[in-house]
Order: structure tokens, then sequence, then C-alpha cells
């Protein structure tokens, strides 16, 4: 399958560079899509701030880390990336180049998984499955309870879900297809008989609303796709009304916490089955969209089921495997 490619304009006086450095990365076979968003708005703030330059400083570099005032750490990580690979090419051209060191920004903040009750889910798409109408979000009372169960239903990440067009859905063989995903690589995220329905249904109001919209989950205007920032304040409204009465155990709620619950329920229910996961793991794998198995061994540590499983196949095999010792033997 083919990855759509997105093209962006470039105007600064090292336009030229940063489009031969992005097609070097689609000849290489990366869609490089949202690095090439990253570097276009790089590209605005060298228009507007530094219009004569033709190389990359530490003056702009100090311009770009402080763009955004008070940015989450991952977020400033996310930014400064494509523009250390920027000029890391730059550099191998042998033009006089700044390149961006490798502890601007610090590490990535790591979080711990808040896995979802079964109380906090019900409370929770209750809220959201009815949720009365707005003047300032026209189409929210729609768009909620689809998106937030295909976090929590299918373990989408939120831009995959968000990024979603309206070709990329297939309603007839019953799969959404992720064009990018963290590890670059497209897949099909297949559904329920219950999901491709309510997705059918969505669909048909949204397209009688918005007939000429693009985008799967779009803007009240049709004409984009509806921003992270958007679902964030949907979580959050609704969490204070969902969680008011349940008190919070572990770490602090999140909208990607409903796609590490998908994992460990997903894993937890074929350990207490019996089915191999050694056999269910690179399908499960490539279903997350994980590059590494590496990724997908995260949510092992998450399953309590997995090691009182785990713990009584050892003492069959350790009762079998390992001599029996004597109290003579001992001494």
């Amino acid at each position: 399958m083919d990855v759509k490619i997105r093209s962006y304009q470039y105007h600064s006086k090292m336009s030229q560079l940063i489009q031969s450095f992005i097609n070097q990365k689609h000849n290489s076979g990366y869609p490089y899509n949202s690095s090439a968003q990253i570097l276009s708005c790089f590209d605005k703030m060298l228009v507007d701030n530094f219009p004569e330059a033709t190389t990359i400083t530490p003056e702009i570099i100090n311009a770009w880390v402080n763009y955004k005032p008070n940015e989450h750490q991952n977020s400033l990580l996310r930014r400064i990336s494509p523009i250390r690979q920027l000029s890391k090419y730059i550099s191998g051209l042998g033009i006089d180049c700044f390149v961006v060191p490798g502890h601007i920004p610090q590490k990535q903040i790591k979080y711990e998984a808040h896995i979802y009750t079964k109380e906090e889910l019900i409370s929770f798409f209750k809220i959201v499955d009815n949720l009365p109408s707005s003047k300032g979000s026209p189409y929210k009372k729609y768009v909620a309870p689809v998106i937030f169960r295909l976090y929590y239903l299918c373990g989408m990440r939120l831009s995959e879900a968000i990024n979603l067009e309206l070709e990329d859905v297939n309603f007839n063989d019953g799969y959404l297809l992720v064009q990018e995903a963290k590890g670059w690589k497209e897949r099909k995220v297949y559904l329920s008989d219950e999901l491709i329905s309510m997705l059918k249904e969505y669909n048909q109001i949204i397209s009688f609303l918005l007939p000429e919209r693009k985008y799967f989950f779009p803007t009240n205007t049709g004409d984009k796709k509806i921003g992270k920032a958007t679902i964030d304040n949907w979580f959050r409204e609704i969490s204070v009304i969902a969680f008011k009465d349940i008190p919070l155990v572990g770490n602090k709620r999140r909208i990607h916490d409903f796609r590490h619950t998908f994992a460990t329920e997903r894993l937890s229910r074929w350990v207490e089955d019996g089915i191999d996961i050694n056999q269910m793991y690179p399908f499960f794998s490539r279903y997350l969209g994980h590059t590494h198995y590496a990724d997908t061994d995260y949510y092992i540590q998450l399953v309590p089921a997995f090691y009182s499983t785990f713990n009584s196949l050892m003492t069959d095999t350790n009762n079998t495997v390992l001599p029996e010792v004597s109290d003579d033997d001992k001494e």
C-alpha cells in the first residue's frame, strides 16, 4: 500500500535545503509527513525572524526552542528532532551549520500508565454518550462517542484517530487505514461489527451536515481536522463529571491511557484463556503500530494476570527440571 505524502510550501532562504532534505527522506521510504509539517513551521519562523538566514545558527536554535513558551518537554523534543536532523544534513553537505546537540532538549519524560477500571470506563462513556448540544461545539455530541471508543476499543493513538480521512475508513471490509503511525509505517486497524455500525451512523450524520469534508473527524467548518487541543479539552470536561465520585488510584488519567487499557485487557484475556502469547505477539505488535517488539513488551509488566499464570507455569517447569534437594545435600 502506498502512503500518502503531504506537501508543504517553504519560503525562507533555506527553503531549497529544507526541501532537498525532505526529498531525501521520501527517497529513503519515509513519509516524513509530521516532521515536514514541523519544518514548515520552522521555515515560517525563519521568514518572520531570520529573513536573511541561509544556514542554522545557535541564535536560530535558541529562538526555536523558545518559540512556544511553557511547552511540555515531550512536545519540545518532537519539535527539535527534525531540526537536528536537518542541521546534520546541511553540515553533511559541507555547509557551515550549527548542529543541534543531543542534550537539547532533555530526555523525554516517561509516564506511568493509568489502567482504567470497569467503573471508570462505564462512568466515562455514560457521560460521553449523553453529551448535550453545544453552540461552541455543535458536532461534539457526534464526534466524542466515536473517537473516544477508537482510543479505548482499538488502542489508537490520539493523532492517529484525528488524522483519519474519509478515504481511510473502509466500511465494507471493516478497517481503518492508519497512514502514518509513530513508527512511520502504515497499518490496518480492524473493527468489530458493532463499532463499524457506529461509525456508519456517525458518518451519515456528519456527511449530511458537512458534505464537503475531507477528514473523518472535522472541525465545525468542515475544512480541517479536529485539533488535539479540542480533544484534550473534551476529555478534561468529561472527566470532571465522570470521575467526581471515583477516587484516583495510581497515576493521573490521560487519553493515552485508553490505549494502555486496551492493550493490557487484550493480553490479560489471552493469558486467562490459555492462548499462546508468543504466537499472537507479532500480530498484536503490528496492530498497535509498534516497530519493535520491545515497545510491546512494556504492556507485559502491566498485566496482573500474566504473573500468576507465569508463576504457575514456572512452578510446573521447576518441579520437572530442577532436582530435589535432600537435607543431607543442604549441609
